[in-house]
């Protein structure tokens, strides 16, 4: 299936696995859930989901991920990155992003399948999606960036995806995500 095909198609999640062992050191989980479209679980697309369980609350990614069957090539379609820790995304200079070329998004922002698909060569712009643009909603909660990736990523049981079993710190000092 055309990876445009895919993008537009609803879908739906075939399983939840739940989330990965923190990984020693840096603390990340993951899940990769596999999709379904019509009913069909589609070889290799998955919804892929990264946290940080030691930063609650933030530095989350939800990602539509196309992961070839003859390979092991792993292909972004879209990605939704929530109050990232990175403090944003800068647009590349040299890449066509449209009104948001050459500029620095906020803490959570999109990248969207149409600002990194290459029509006329019929593929993704880059390896890691590098145009992204703000989102024009507040998404306070892990269930506010789930819903809205529902919305966006056309995922219509993202609900059974359940918030990673972030380790909450009375100690810790917050970032203003207001900025």
């Amino acid at each position: 299936m055309a990876f445009p095909t895919v993008v537009l198609a609803e879908k739906s999640i075939a399983v939840f696995p739940g989330w990965s062992v923190p990984e020693k050191g840096s603390g990340a989980v993951w899940f990769d859930a596999p999709l379904e479209i019509g009913g069909v679980v589609e070889p290799g697309l998955v919804l892929h989901g990264t946290a940080l369980l030691y930063a609650p609350d933030c530095n989350v990614a939800l990602e539509l991920v196309a992961r070839g069957t003859l390979t092991r090539k792993r292909i972004p379609l879209t990605r939704i990155d929530w109050r990232s820790l990175r403090g944003g995304h800068s647009n590349q200079r040299g890449r066509n992003c449209g009104e948001w070329s050459r500029v620095r998004v906020g803490h959570t922002h999109i990248h969207p399948f149409d600002m990194n698909w290459v029509v006329q060569e019929e593929r993704m712009r880059g390896v890691n999606l590098p145009c992204a643009k703000p989102i024009d909603r507040a998404l306070h909660t892990f269930e506010d960036v789930s819903a809205y990736s529902g919305k966006e990523l056309r995922i219509n049981n993202i609900d059974i995806v359940t918030r990673p079993k972030w380790d909450y710190d009375l100690f810790d000092e917050r970032v203003d995500w207001n900025e």
